[in-house]
């Protein structure tokens, strides 16, 4: 059972970290490629929640499994708080921050008027997302507080 909640959990952020890395590419090549690509980058955003959404759920969920199945890990280390801290701004952030920095880039791309600001916001946007994602990752392989 722990090797398949591993192996899932691993996929699952894996998914969550090469989403969020390409989001960030190609949100901004396809904003500076011209003003046709609005389309495309409302493609992109309309599926990011249905992509997203499942593996940040598959992410969580087996963690929770591995630390209730794992007599080595428990809610106290500090690399599980990291993960649940990840999954809780994340819940938040996006809808607070990367929505609004996603709207503003579509609005700007269609208009055609204040594309590099937009990308500037939805860059920066970016890597806090990732940054996060990435400490997460980093506390679990070196499984920090354990």
């Amino acid at each position: 059972m722990r090797n398949g909640l591993l192996v899932l959990h691993i996929i699952g952020a894996a998914g969550w970290i090469g989403g969020g890395l390409h989001g960030w590419f190609s949100y901004i090549q396809l904003a500076r490629a011209s003003e046709t690509s609005g389309k495309a980058l409302e493609t992109l955003a309309k599926t990011a929640d249905r992509y997203f959404g499942p593996i940040a759920v598959l992410t969580l969920l087996t963690g929770i499994g591995l630390v209730w199945t794992q007599d080595a890990w428990s809610w106290n280390d500090t690399f599980v708080l990291v993960g649940i801290g990840v999954f809780v701004f994340s819940a938040a952030y996006q809808p607070l921050v990367g929505v609004k920095t996603e709207k503003r880039l579509l609005a700007a791309v269609e208009s055609g008027e204040g594309v590099e600001g937009a990308i500037r916001a939805s860059h920066g946007t970016f890597a806090v997302d990732v940054a996060v994602v990435l400490v997460a990752l980093w506390a679990m392989v070196v499984k920090l507080g354990a």
